[in-house]
């Protein structure tokens, strides 16, 4: 993992959380992104709606990316402006280092909690620079008083361009009533762009991960119903953005066999054993069995390098013919 840190404003700043290219996956060239707005009202920005969240989308793929944006504790006399510009350059200079950070086209997700769920929805509904598929954890979009700043009306400027939400939230969030997540949605609804809503039925404001390890210690942050919603998430952002290549599944080739076939089975086939052995014949010696049920003639010619990858995508295509 890389850590990567921008100072993109007098107070705001970007941190990534980055994946590298590896020898060992390379059926992966480029990562999806997140970007994550935690809230606190525009007073802070809570720590526990930053790296912990950046983190546990890190570990399922994502080029995770936090953005510690302007409050009114760093400015005395801030504006909302100065948060959306802050949101404007982070999205900016994220889709610039697209190539250098290995982040796949139109993959960029922004996620905000609360008051920093405002700030994504009006980047999402106002800004020039909008992310591809937006999420929104226990949000505060409509007008109020909590807030440190007066911020921007979002529900009269949904449209069509407004990019596919993922909403969630509580029945019993005091602070954020499921209202605002209701209203945003059937905006939405009537805009005709995607969204999936999850309200659940108990769980305070602020619960994050709604894990201990987000909880401060309070039992009322940890909720292992409410925990469901980051792997939903998960679940329908590879809907949205994609997944990454499995060999032989969502690669485009059909066939009963191809290079991603495990050994053991191709040797099965009298057909396909004549075949790889041709292109591969060290595969007629005797190889321990725990080699044979897992590996591959693309793992094989990897660490062996016998076949170039003209001679590989070959064998492939003769493979898949069988």
């Amino acid at each position: 993992m890389r850590i990567i840190k921008k100072k993109i404003g007098e107070y705001a700043e970007l941190t990534g959380y980055l994946h590298e290219l590896n020898d060992e996956t390379d059926n992966i060239k480029e990562y999806p992104a997140i970007l994550i707005f935690p809230g606190g009202g525009f007073r802070t920005c809570s720590f526990l709606e930053s790296e912990p969240i950046a983190l546990a989308y890190l570990a399922e793929g994502y080029q995770a990316f936090t953005l510690k944006y302007t409050t009114v504790t760093d400015k005395e006399n801030a504006t909302i402006e100065d948060p959306m510009t802050d949101a404007q350059k982070a999205l900016e200079w994220i889709r610039d280092c697209r190539e250098e950070y290995c982040i796949g086209k139109e993959q960029l997700a922004l996620l905000g909690f609360s008051g920093g769920a405002h700030l994504a929805a009006a980047t999402a509904t106002h800004g020039p620079q909008r992310p591809d598929v937006l999420l929104l954890g226990y949000p505060g979009i409509l007008h109020s008083e909590l807030r440190a700043l007066e911020c921007p009306d979002i529900i009269e400027c949904i449209d069509e361009k407004t990019p596919p939400t993922f909403l969630f939230g509580t029945r019993d969030d005091k602070v954020t009533p499921p209202k605002h997540i209701l209203v945003f949605a059937q905006c939405l609804e009537q805009k005709n762009v995607e969204f999936e809503v999850h309200i659940f039925r108990k769980g305070e404001h602020g619960f994050s991960l709604a894990k201990p390890l987000t909880s401060v210690g309070d039992k009322n942050r940890v909720n292992p119903d409410v925990a469901q919603w980051f792997q939903l998430s998960v679940r329908w952002l590879k809907e949205m953005l994609g997944e990454f290549t499995v060999y032989g599944v969502n690669d485009g080739r059909i066939g009963k066999y191809s290079i991603d076939t495990r050994v053991c089975e191709l040797l099965e086939s009298p057909e396909a054993k004549e075949l790889v052995l041709t292109y591969l014949p060290m595969l007629s010696e005797e190889l321990p069995v725990f080699i044979k049920d897992w590996i591959t003639p693309r793992i094989l010619n990897k660490n062996q390098k016998s076949l170039s990858q003209e001679k590989l995508e070959e064998l492939d295509q003769k493979l898949l013919t069988l």
